[in-house]
């Protein structure tokens, strides 16, 4: 019964992360040409503080609580797991030529499309929430949070299942309308959420994450 109520409050906190964080994009949305003001930017970075802070927060606390797989612990860096974050990000990169190569075509997502038309009538800053707020909230919730709610167990089946799964919750988080894009998401998904599990820091995640979407503004 414990166990139950707690994946019920852990997916209500999911639940309210990410309307938060759809609701901290808003501030980066500056109207093409109009001067950013003083008050703009210090409202952009006490919003990005605030969000991240407070969903780290919230994942230190669940891991706290319940944490069997031995998430986020000491030391966080080595050149072993870099390189597995480079070598996800390099994957990544890979299969979305190979998918755009064979079967999407000229098309891109809808998702794809919705960001690149906001990006024609927006100030550049906007582009600082696709390369820093976005991955390090999505890694958060899609991840971090994820596997606490549903996958507090270790073991062989709750690590590929899990994988599975939290790839197809962000892809459906990217493309609800579920064409032929979501199995792109998916793949996506899927290969940082082996990142998360294979290197036990979210922060491997996240590199890979950012560096994906660093990438497609290049």
């Amino acid at each position: 019964m414990r166990r139950f109520l707690r994946l019920i409050g852990n997916l209500g906190i999911m639940i309210l992360s990410f309307i938060a964080y759809e609701l901290a994009q808003i501030v980066y949305v500056v109207r093409q040409g109009r001067t950013i003001s003083a008050l703009r930017i210090a409202l952009i970075i006490i919003v990005t503080a605030v969000l991240i802070w407070g969903l780290y927060a919230i994942y230190k606390y669940q891991l706290k609580v319940e944490n069997e797989w031995k998430f986020n612990q000491k030391p966080h860096w080595d050149l072993r797991r870099v390189f597995i974050a480079f070598g996800a990000f390099v994957l990544i990169v890979v299969m979305q030529i190979i998918f755009i190569s064979y079967i999407g075509g000229n098309s891109t997502s809808t998702n794809q499309k919705a960001i690149e038309e906001i990006q024609k009538s927006v100030n550049p800053i906007f582009n600082l929430m696709l390369v820093v707020l976005a991955p390090i909230c999505e890694e958060l919730i899609f991840r971090g949070m994820f596997f606490n709610t549903f996958f507090p167990v270790e073991n062989i089946y709750t690590k590929w299942i899990g994988i599975i799964t939290s790839g197809f919750v962000f892809a459906f988080g990217h493309d609800p309308a579920m064409d032929k894009f979501i199995f792109l998401y998916w793949m996506m998904g899927s290969i940082l959420a082996w990142t998360y599990v294979k290197t036990k820091d979210i922060r491997y995640s996240v590199l890979a994450h950012m560096l994906n979407n660093l990438l497609s503004l290049l």
